[in-house]
């Protein structure tokens, strides 16, 4: 059985971009504190403080020849690489030297598109064709890094061999092109993403060097784990928000000063519990049809049927040692089933990791504190 376990050390280098030409390393009796995250639908953070005095003279030099965007941070637990992005800022004082970097999406933030966004053709030989969100997703990286307008090279970043994918069976058709159907969205890949992709149900997080294009779990999908109370080492918060819970989805894009001749999607169960419960989705996207809509209700309404109860593990609180999964299925966005009983709220029922935040110093050791979040009955009605 996996064991989440402890770390004999932790290890960092600083590589070239790209993540394999070691640049420079502190050694392991310098490294006093490590910081490092997961997340889904976010860029992630990694952070490693370093004594100088331990470091000595020859790494200090190299040290402060580290270059932001030009040098990545690889952050290794034991022999395992846990994290990996370009360096972006570097802080020095009298005593400690601190690189902050952040993981591989932020090349992807700092890539304007210079491609046609135009996912519509039935033709499987079209590079451009309607297919799943996250292939979608992975053609507009590999035409942006590889054949690109003011490329300084094919993937300089190093991202494409790294793309792993987890396909959804609906098949997405997405085009933002303007009135001419001829016209390049100027925005970095990454807002591409958060603005529209993930709204048709694109999940995106990164584990090593490794790009997720995933899609959010549902009660079908096998869990990574099952974990109780016992292997959690401190508290627990469990929050049951009517707030985000829904029986019906509705996604239009109506606005206050036009309604004619506008559309709505919507997707969802009405139920004895409930009854009906509305949310409602507006966007501003242009060139949606009714098809284009009721992808966005069905992406929304994952989650929220029944009411979510939300369970996390607040600062102070972490993973224990002990708890069935390994820092490799660690992925944000998996399923864990988790029974929280003895508590008032008792509570046993799959939820989806959304975030990871890994603490480590010479002097306390390491903290793994995790967020979930609930998967409700995925909506399985037909399309329009």
């Amino acid at each position: 059985m996996a064991e989440l376990g402890c770390p004999q050390e932790y290890r960092a280098v600083i590589h070239w971009r790209g993540g394999s030409r070691p640049f420079t390393s502190p050694g392991v009796s310098a490294l006093t504190g490590v910081q490092w995250n997961r997340t889904v639908n976010d860029t992630s953070e990694g952070v490693i403080t370093i004594a100088k005095g331990e470091a000595g003279a020859a790494c200090c030099g190299q040290l402060g020849q580290i270059e932001p965007y030009a040098h990545e941070l690889s952050i290794y637990r034991d022999s395992e690489l846990v994290w990996q992005g370009p360096v972006v800022r570097t802080v020095e004082n009298r005593t400690t030297f601190t690189v902050e970097a952040k993981d591989v999406t932020e090349w992807l933030a700092r890539t304007v598109n210079t491609t046609l966004l135009r996912y519509v053709s039935t033709n499987a030989a079209d590079p451009m064709h309607r297919g799943p969100v996250q292939e979608i997703a992975q053609t507009i990286v590999r035409l942006n890094l590889n054949g690109a307008l003011f490329a300084s090279g094919p993937d300089w970043p190093r991202i494409l061999p790294f793309i792993v994918r987890d396909d959804d069976p609906v098949v997405t058709s997405f085009e933002k092109d303007g009135s001419d159907d001829a016209s390049a969205w100027i925005v970095p890949i990454l807002q591409i993403f958060d603005d529209e992709l993930v709204p048709r149900g694109l999940e995106y997080t990164t584990v090593g060097r490794a790009l997720v294009l995933g899609r959010p779990q549902t009660t079908s999908d096998p869990a990574q784990a099952r974990l109780t109370l016992d292997h959690i080492a401190g508290d627990v918060q469990i929050v049951r928000d009517g707030a985000a819970g829904s029986t019906l989805v509705w996604v239009t894009n109506q606005t206050q000063q036009e309604i004619a001749g506008t559309q709505f999607g919507v997707s969802g169960v009405v139920g004895p519990v409930y009854g009906r419960l509305d949310t409602l989705v507006t966007t501003q996207a242009e060139g949606l049809t009714a098809y284009d809509l009721w992808q966005l209700a069905r992406a929304s309404y994952n989650g929220r049927n029944p009411v979510p109860t939300s369970l996390s593990i607040p600062q102070g609180s972490s993973l224990a040692a002990s708890a069935p999964v390994s820092m490799r299925q660690l992925v944000p966005g998996v399923r864990l089933d988790v029974s929280a009983t003895g508590m008032c709220s008792s509570v046993t029922q799959p939820y989806r990791l959304s975030d990871v935040d890994v603490e480590w110093t010479d002097a306390s050791g390491e903290e793994v504190g995790v967020s979930l979040i609930p998967i409700g009955e995925p909506y399985t009605g037909a399309p329009p």
